[in-house]
């Protein structure tokens, strides 16, 4: 090894580094045993580049390794093939910003490989009426809209596999540090995605939904003014808003919980994306 230089891009811990040998140049991530969570996530990203389909807009995989070393306990790397590629900028560019977006459009455009699980047992469609039966203590950070909304919102989110179901590929967990950027000139962007650890299939604008409130706790325009911008092609108006109301009752209540393993940051985050998700849905509402 010559040497290797961190370059972000990645929403678990584990940073991207360029990696750089007498002969080669790669990108790779590796997780010690520090972060059990992030290393079965490495594990499961590894097995799922491998069947992506070739126009899905990711960074190909070329080698994984999973050892216990002696002395060093667990370690997973991932290579991936050497691209010409950066962080989006911070704070978000209207180029960047664009590529992500047309990022997660593009992904729903894929069908999904054959075996994924289906998005609606990957996301909590049943979370406003968990809150609506426990009504948690937590509950009373978020805005007081939420008061009287809550069994309007479970009855919304009840027609989710109505609304979100599908054959696309969706990546699930897009965020700005599982977006990696290409320039190609004159201010033309492009954008891969990382952090394939839990793909699914379902309808073909769940990632957008998923992802614009994550872009706008990072400062990015509201949602709505995203999709003026960038409309997606074909989406029913209700399917839409049922599909919002899901992803902001997923987030409050999974912001709630205590902090997964090895991600001591990720609820503080959660909790952001959900006040921008309850706006979100407060618009769509008309509330």
């Amino acid at each position: 090894m010559i040497g290797s230089a961190p370059m972000g891009g990645t929403e678990l811990p584990g940073t991207l580094e360029v990696l750089q040998t007498a002969s080669s140049r790669s990108i790779i991530r590796a997780v010690g045993p520090e972060a059990p969570l992030t290393q079965e996530r490495l594990a499961a990203e590894a097995a799922s580049v491998a069947t992506l389909p070739d126009e899905v807009p990711s960074l190909p995989r070329e080698w994984f390794v999973d050892e216990v070393l002696p002395g060093a306990g667990r370690w997973v790397v991932l290579g991936y093939r050497n691209e010409p590629i950066r962080p989006p900028h911070d704070p978000w560019d209207e180029a960047d910003l664009a590529a992500a977006v047309e990022l997660a459009i593009q992904i729903g455009t894929s069908e999904a490989p054959v075996g994924l699980p289906d998005a609606l047992d990957q996301i909590d469609v049943g979370a406003w009426a968990t809150i609506a039966a426990t009504w948690p203590p937590g509950l009373s950070a978020f805005t007081p809209w939420l008061s009287d909304k809550i069994d309007q919102l479970a009855a919304i989110a009840s027609y989710a596999g109505e609304a979100m179901s599908g054959p696309s590929l969706v990546h699930g967990a897009l965020r700005r540090e599982s977006i990696l950027i290409t320039d190609h000139g004159w201010d033309a962007t492009s954008a891969h995605a990382v952090d394939w650890f839990m793909p699914s299939h379902g309808a073909p604008f769940l990632d957008v939904v998923l992802l614009l409130p994550y872009l706008r706790v990072d400062g990015a325009p509201p949602p709505e003014v995203v999709l003026d911008r960038h409309p997606l092609p074909d989406v029913d108006p209700e399917a839409l808003t049922c599909a919002v109301t899901v992803t902001a009752g997923a987030l409050v209540l999974e912001s709630m919980r205590p902090p997964e393993p090895g991600v001591p940051h990720g609820r503080a985050v959660q909790r952001e994306a959900a006040h921008a998700a309850l706006h979100w849905l407060r618009t769509r509402l008309g509330g």
